[in-house]
């Protein structure tokens, strides 16, 4: 008879499984009562088994690690390793992954992203870590390990606030690659030139350039045989990457951007170190803090420049750090959208160079135009805007200067300069308002190869 009984300060319960053998199990019970509550579920279990009936999740006494396990051993093959990376950090070596998996349900999926959520992990990773286990937990079901619905299906994804992106002018990018190593300055001109992400960086073979016609085939993201979008794409090839190309055509190993020993760049590589450095560098920081380096002292102040400055407690001569600009690796390519959308390359061609699917995407998350650019279409409507060093009679003489022109654009002739009377066709109109507009701008290409790449397309 199945029975359950204390030792040593420990339930164990002691039951028959479907073949009728008799197995002794120590449990994790606290109680008399969760312990039969246990034996009644191992007594189900068997119960099903005898019939030959399916098993449910409830039956298994796996863990939801030991299932991220199987998943990143079995089926895991070609995905990206910062997915791996997330899933053993937030869930595998989590409290939850302790859990079995009968204990996984949507509510205990749903407190757990939002402890992470609480504990400082942005809304989109927190989002990244969900997308991650329903598809672990699609996989299992697929293999026979999970029956039933998904509970993380059930579960309410985050809300990712829209983030306003810091990104690089031309100019800039040309002061900040300088400032970037040797051996990874081609790796940087791919992104911003180029618009390449950064596992397609590290992915580029010497096989994928054509110098002759001027092309690079995108094909590959780090060891994957195929990119972020699942298809392979031709971009032309900018002139200004071309002489870091030639240079990664000179250096050992298969790989255009390779490590200096020619192997590839691992995804655990991390630009983004070098990035900062190179922005403070090149003076492309937000200010300088000033620091003390006298021990004991510890004063910091915040500065918009890098001017020798005495510490007012000690007198000692402070140390200017540079605080870079706050742009990831992955703006670059951020950048590379906005300079081509500012020389007036139209949003198609640059869905194109991007490789995106859809042109939306390409225009509501990387068409990062400025304020100034903004201003120039304001101004191309309404005319110029005041300006602090531009005095107020000087801006309302602009301003009518605007509406004249406007005027005689669109009556075709002027007021008369002597002060006669208007003529018959004038006051035929003299009661109705007019609005006087001023003539559209353009704007003008920032480079030249930006143009000679719009005609080629």
């Amino acid at each position: 008879m199945p029975s359950v009984f204390q030792r040593n300060g420990r339930w164990y319960v002691d039951r028959r499984d479907a073949t009728g053998r008799r197995h002794r199990l120590a449990t994790t019970a606290t109680s008399k009562g969760a312990a039969m509550a246990l034996l009644a579920d191992l007594e189900r279990q068997a119960e099903r088994a005898r019939l030959g009936l399916e098993a449910r999740p409830s039956d298994s006494e796996e863990t939801l690690a030991e299932l991220c396990q199987w998943w990143a051993e079995k089926r895991a093959a070609g995905r990206c390793e910062v997915e791996r990376r997330q899933l053993a950090c937030h869930v595998t070596r989590a409290p939850i992954g302790r859990l079995a998996l009968r204990e996984v349900t949507a509510r205990v999926l749903e407190d757990h992203f939002g402890a992470l959520q609480a504990g400082g992990l942005a809304p989109a990773s927190v989002n990244h870590v969900r997308g991650t286990l329903r598809t672990v937990i699609n996989k299992a079901r697929k293999a026979g390990l999970w029956t039933g619905s998904n509970p993380v299906c059930d579960t309410e994804p985050r809300r990712v606030p829209r983030r306003i992106y810091d990104t690089l002018t031309l100019e800039e990018a040309e002061r900040l690659l300088p400032h970037v190593p040797a051996d990874w300055r081609g790796f940087f001109a791919a992104a911003v030139y180029g618009g390449l992400r950064k596992g397609e960086c590290a992915g580029l073979r010497k096989a994928d350039v054509d110098l002759e016609r001027g092309s690079l085939t995108i094909r590959a993201s780090y060891d994957r045989d195929t990119t972020k979008g699942g298809h392979s794409d031709v971009i032309p090839l900018p002139e200004p990457l071309r002489p870091y190309v030639e240079a990664g055509l000179r250096t050992p190993g298969a790989y255009l951007f390779g490590a200096p020993d020619g192997s590839m760049r691992k995804a655990d590589s991390q630009p983004q170190i070098l990035l900062r450095r190179a922005l403070g560098r090149a003076g492309l920081v937000t200010g300088y803090e000033h620091r003390c380096r006298r021990q004991r002292c510890g004063f910091k102040a915040t500065h918009a420049d890098a001017a020798p400055r005495d510490c007012p407690t000690c007198g000692m001569r402070l140390w200017p750090v540079p605080l870079p600009r706050a742009l990831r690796f992955h703006d670059l390519r951020h950048s590379c959208a906005t300079i081509l959308l500012r020389a007036g390359v139209d949003i198609h061609r640059v869905q194109r160079i991007l490789r995106h699917a859809s042109v939306t995407t390409t225009a509501g998350t990387y068409a990062h135009l400025a304020v100034e650019d903004l201003r120039a279409g304001m101004e191309a409507a309404f005319g110029p805007a005041a300006r602090l060093d531009q005095p107020a009679d000087t801006h309302r003489e602009s301003m009518q200067s605007v509406a004249v022109a406007g005027g005689m654009a669109q009556n075709g002739h002027s007021d008369p300069p002597d002060g006669s009377e208007p003529s018959a066709r004038d006051s035929q109109t003299s009661d109705t308002p007019r609005v006087f507009l001023a003539p559209r701008a353009g704007l003008e290409p920032a480079t030249r190869w930006l143009t000679a790449t719009c005609s080629a397309g």
